[in-house]
């Protein structure tokens, strides 16, 4: 009889901690699903042009470079400038990119441009006359890759960097191709510290870009409706 007892409360305590560890386990996989929709979170940016996926962990602002705005102080964006959020302030410049490579260089920050390169001055150009005028402009040196590669199931060029004479001493990440005729440039900035803990999700949002199909409907845009102030520029 005391054996059977022995046995009854062994049985006991074998139930009491399977139950503890059932317990633990619906825990655990409830505050993995809270952690990754937070870690992961993006958010699809617009405009007539194309579009991309920015992480919630990137701040971003809106510009825009086409004719219209030339002509009358604001226009349809096809610039999307970005940066993680822990360097936002650098966004503050208000689209003046020369300032933003200073700021960039005073603070070891990180910097992104998605745009239609409305400044190219040649029509009906290949792919690879639009690469070698960006470098020669850009002034990039000390290249470490260049490769074909696609953005948006089109035909680009990536280029890797460690210098240039307009962006000083920093890794730099370049695409460039071209959609209906017209030039797309994809411009990545970052010292060595921020570019190892960044680039990938840098590489996310450009596997992510794509275009919209009718960049001439922007001609029917509302007064409001996607057009960007660069009167501040």
């Amino acid at each position: 009889m005391h054996k059977s007892i022995k046995q009854t409360l062994q049985l006991t305590r074998t139930i009491e901690n399977s139950m503890k560890s059932l317990a633990v386990v619906p825990i655990a996989i409830f505050a993995l699903s809270l952690v990754v929709p937070v870690v992961h979170g993006q958010e699809k940016v617009e405009n007539p042009y194309f579009s991309i996926k920015v992480p919630n962990r990137w701040a971003y602002t809106e510009y825009s470079s086409t004719g219209m705005s030339q002509l009358l102080g604001r226009g349809p964006v096809n610039e999307i400038h970005l940066t993680p959020s822990e360097f936002s302030d650098i966004l503050l410049t208000g689209g003046d990119f020369r300032n933003a490579i200073e700021k960039l260089q005073d603070e070891d920050s990180l910097y992104a441009i998605f745009a239609q390169d409305t400044n190219y001055p040649i029509k009906n150009a290949p792919l690879e006359s639009y690469v070698k005028y960006k470098v020669d402009k850009l002034g990039i040196q000390n290249i470490t890759s260049q490769q074909y590669t696609t953005v948006g199931k089109e035909k680009a060029v990536r280029i890797d960097a460690n210098e240039s004479a307009f962006f000083g001493n920093t890794k730099i990440a370049l695409y460039f191709f071209m959609h209906d005729n017209q030039p797309y440039q994809i411009l990545y900035l970052a010292n060595a510290k921020n570019n190892e803990k960044h680039l990938p999700e840098f590489e996310q949002m450009v596997k992510s870009f794509r275009f919209v199909d009718s960049p001439s409907g922007t001609k029917n845009l509302s007064e409001n409706e996607n057009v960007t102030d660069t009167t501040s520029r």
